[in-house]
């Protein structure tokens, strides 16, 4: 184990902490379980000696569906991980490489309805992979976190179909900080937010500063004209213009 991660451990949880307060700052039925950042994120003794390794969750989001709604019946599991590299010591750190999968149930009519799934990933040695990318899917088995944190034993309802399994849409580094500012943006902000609403929101986000993400040791994604163009077909390592 690398002799930073207990350090740098306590620097992610205590962002965590951070960010979930602004996330009750902003919507006071909204809730996050386990509540405590010391049982969310744990130290993969089996990640790489010269890196930091990470393991998230899973963690239970209850929040409305709909931002002012007042009634939280939205429950959104994640779990997950994130590899840090580089120096250890000076922030900000550097993402090496993260996996995150959700699952959202809404519950309705004494179900827990599946509505719908993913995980994000990246990958840079797939040929047709772009480096950060979602696949949609179902997540079922991540209903047992809720009956777990919430004591809620509903039938679970599959609502999302039948998917094809290689659609791979580039996407941002979606790590478990950016996917819970997404949350909180889908369903704690609204279209007209009050002032401390706006203001608990960025200080949520500020929360993870501490890092970066993974882009910068992409060479294809810190040159021209990728690095000032956000379109998705450069986010795909493609061979020299010489190559056989």
């Amino acid at each position: 184990m690398n002799r930073e991660a207990p350090r740098i451990l306590n620097q992610v949880q205590a962002a965590w902490q951070a960010a979930t307060y602004g996330m009750r700052q902003m919507e006071q039925s909204s809730s996050v379980r386990p509540d405590n950042a010391y049982e969310v994120f744990r130290i993969d003794a089996t990640g790489p000696a010269d890196k930091v390794k990470l393991d998230v969750g899973p963690v239970v989001f209850n929040v409305p569906e709909r931002a002012n709604r007042g009634r939280a019946d939205l429950f959104i599991v994640v779990k997950g991980w994130i590899v840090f590299e580089g120096d250890l010591v000076e922030k900000p750190y550097l993402t090496h490489t993260f996996g995150t999968e959700i699952g959202y149930f809404l519950q309705k009519a004494g179900n827990l309805e599946h509505v719908y799934g993913a995980h994000y990933d990246m990958d840079e040695l797939k040929p047709g992979h772009p480096v950060f990318h979602a696949q949609v899917g179902a997540q079922l088995e991540f209903a047992d976190a809720i009956r777990e944190r919430y004591h809620l034993d509903l039938p679970v309802v599959p609502k999302m179909g039948s998917l094809l399994s290689n659609v791979r849409t580039p996407s941002a580094q979606m790590d478990v900080f950016a996917v819970m500012t997404q949350i909180c943006a889908d369903h704690l902000v609204g279209e007209a937010p009050a002032r401390e609403v706006k203001t608990a929101f960025g200080d949520l986000r500020r929360a993870s500063d501490f890092f970066v993400g993974a882009a910068h040791r992409l060479a294809y994604l810190n040159q021209a004209p990728a690095i000032g163009c956000y379109r998705s077909k450069y986010w795909y390592e493609a061979p020299a213009a010489n190559a056989v």
